[in-house]
């Protein structure tokens, strides 16, 4: 079967609507071949460099995209879908691995990887770039996938999301700016552009050749033995459409089990999947060699095995919080060796390591490690025995490692926690706690926010719920859970959380849902908020809805002060389009103020356009005195042409 050309112009939410409608060959053989390569290397890195555990992420995660393609949301896109599964399934893949093999065998493994990476930026960053990836929201994180793991130019990033060129480039440099920052919290500091450099060129490695070739296959058959055919892939099709979709995955089955290897061609994009038959190999016998010398017999190196012993080896391989690919991996190994019922005493080696970054390493993954067995313990130690400014972060790492087997037990312990007059340690606990109870129930969490006596700490527990936000029905969900709250503040506050994520996404559809709001106090806040964030991302758009909806000098004042800190040349632009008035004035005059330190001589210009007389000439003055202290001999040749009346002249000249 040859690939049907007919695929490869269409964009991926069309392709999987395609499957989903039973096309299943074609449609989903082109899915794999334009994301395979970006989910294996981020299940890659995900996986500490095992090709071969990378390789069992990626076909679970493609035979997931088979059996769930009818339920992805069709606001998200497939390849943003992708990576965030590629982190799921890595994640209970470690697990898994972590508890059989044996420190030794990770070691081997990823001894080959280390001394390729070693000093290098990517080396560092590797390690923790999927990880940080997963903390950004969805919309950035989507942007990224698209530039760099997909390798779009600018113009098909904003095809996807439905951004201009313009604003898809500025989208993805907010979005690398936000990664830097969550890679800097972790240690990992890039300058300029050099994480791009870096994700350009290391991003994306081309999947081994078999995986390629034959994950789509494997995975539509996969998705026929595990809950029936094809699970919810093909739950809404009918009759017609499950024969077709049976009888596609039949034909892929019976050529696989007939010798026929499907393998991608990479230079001929035009096609989808190019079929070969494997040709036999003419094995030609030769004289077999003379055996080679016996080696040497080397003494067998001693391995660490007390719990002194471990803790010691670990934190050698993080010696000054080296976070390398391979010592990351030979320190879990020592680590995981250590009996749950040892590793307090693990712990109070650890404490008496000197070096802060290495002591912090072991604390860390060591309470990661008890929290799988004995979590109320871990968080006890932690409560009790970290410094504080390192607390809230270990009782996070506790209670993510607890929830990946346990969720509803984390849940329950999140309830207790939130019932507290004021949760322990630290408001980055508080986003955890109510982030865990909303993805049992948004409800439950919305009872227990009124519960938190300070904004701040409400504005927490609201970030950490609305990370449980990722499609529109989540978003339904939780606006309804909010509209039961009495408390019109904390109503406010948490309808205006969900407003400024939702904006980012799709700002049409946020600007029109608040529209409706029924309260004129409400709806007014509402639109300041959403206002507020849209600017930064389509300045026209939002400037146009705004001041449509809200006209007035608070709001031309409130457009002005943002956008000019964009670009002030389109902000002017668009203020000079506004009618004269009172409004406009104001605005004019906060404009003279805002770009008088970058063009001062603009400055002046702006503030003659005010029309009431007063106002102008206060405004020139406060403009010409500032740059006068800055700059006496410009300003003063300024006024000298400035053709101004002499009177405004003469006084200008005479104030200090």
């Amino acid at each position: 079967m040859s690939g049907d050309t007919t695929m490869t112009g269409m964009e991926d939410r069309e392709l999987l609507g395609r499957f989903a409608s039973g096309a299943l060959a074609s449609a989903f053989s082109e899915l794999v071949r334009r994301h395979v390569d970006h989910v294996y290397s981020s299940a890659l890195r995900r996986v500490n460099g095992d090709h071969a555990l990378a390789q069992d992420v990626t076909q679970t995660v493609f035979a997931d995209l088979a059996r769930q393609a009818g339920r992805i949301p069709a606001d998200m896109p497939p390849g943003g879908w992708l990576h965030r599964h590629t982190g799921f399934v890595a994640s209970k893949m470690i697990d898994r691995e972590r508890r059989r093999r044996a420190r030794e065998q990770e070691a081997a493994r990823m001894n080959t990887h280390d001394s390729a990476a070693a000093d290098t930026e990517w080396a560092a960053t590797a390690p923790l770039l999927d990880a940080a990836m997963d903390e950004l929201p969805a919309s950035d994180r989507d942007a990224l996938v698209l530039r760099f793991f997909e390798q779009r130019d600018f113009r098909s990033v904003g095809a996807v999301l439905g951004l201009s060129d313009d604003s898809a480039q500025k989208k993805v440099s907010r979005a690398l700016d936000k990664l830097r920052a969550v890679l800097g919290r972790r240690g990992v500091v890039t300058a300029g552009g050099a994480l791009a450099s870096l994700l350009v060129v290391n991003a994306v490695h081309a999947a081994p050749a078999p995986l390629a070739a034959g994950v789509g296959t494997q995975a539509l058959a996969e998705a026929t033995t595990r809950g029936g055919t094809l699970g919810g892939a093909l739950a809404g099709l009918g009759t017609a459409g499950r024969v077709k979709a049976a009888a596609a995955v039949a034909v892929l089955l019976v050529a696989t089990a007939a010798g026929v290897k499907w393998v991608e061609s990479r230079s001929v994009r035009d096609a989808a999947l190019v079929e070969k038959p494997v040709v036999p190999v003419v094995v030609v016998k030769e004289p077999a060699p003379a055996p080679p010398p016996p080696a040497p017999v080397r003494p067998a190196v001693s391995q660490p095995a007390t719990v002194p012993e471990l803790v010691a080896a670990a934190a050698a391989e993080w010696r000054g919080g080296n976070q390398k690919v391979a010592a990351t991996s030979r320190a879990l190994g020592f680590l995981s060796r250590i009996p749950p019922a040892q590793v307090p005493e693990a712990l109070d080696l650890a404490g008496k390591v000197n070096d802060v970054p290495t002591r912090i390493l072991l604390f860390k993954h060591l309470l990661s490690l008890w929290a799988e067995s004995e979590p109320m313990k871990a968080l006890a130690w932690a409560s009790r025995d970290v410094a504080v400014s390192q607390r809230a972060d270990m009782c996070i790492g506790i209670m993510n490692a607890w929830s990946s087997h346990d969720a509803p037990a984390v849940q329950a312990y999140a309830g207790k926690m939130a019932a507290m007059t004021k949760p322990p340690d630290s408001e980055s606990i508080i986003a955890t706690v109510f982030r865990t109870i909303a993805q049992g129930s948004p409800a439950d969490a919305f009872d227990r926010l009124g519960t938190l006596s300070t904004p701040s700490d409400r504005g927490q527990a609201l970030r950490g719920m609305l990370e449980t936000v990722a499609t529109d029905a989540d978003r339904e969900t939780f606006l309804a859970a909010a509209a039961g709250l009495r408390d019109d503040e904390l109503r406010l506050q948490a309808r205006r959380a969900v407003v400024e994520q939702w904006v980012r996404r799709d700002a049409p559809a946020a600007a029109a849902w608040v529209e409706k709001t029924e309260s004129e106090w409400e709806r007014t806040r509402l639109m300041d908020s959403l206002g507020m964030v849209w600017l930064q991302s389509d300045p026209p758009r939002a400037a146009a809805w705004w001041a449509a909806r809200a006209p007035g000098a608070e709001t031309l004042v409130k457009i002005i002060n943002v956008w000019a800190q964009q670009d002030p040349n389109a902000a002017g632009q668009w203020l000079a389009t506004q009618p004269d008035g009172a409004g406009t004035d104001t605005a004019r005059t906060t404009f003279a103020r805002q770009v008088a330190d970058l063009d001062p001589e603009s400055a002046l210009r702006w503030a003659e356009t005010v029309s009431d007389a007063a106002a102008r000439e206060t405004t020139i003055d406060q403009v010409f005195s500032n740059w006068r202290s800055r700059n006496a001999a410009a300003a003063s040749a300024f006024l000298g042409k400035s053709g101004w009346p002499a009177a405004r002249v003469a006084r200008l000249s005479e104030r200090k």
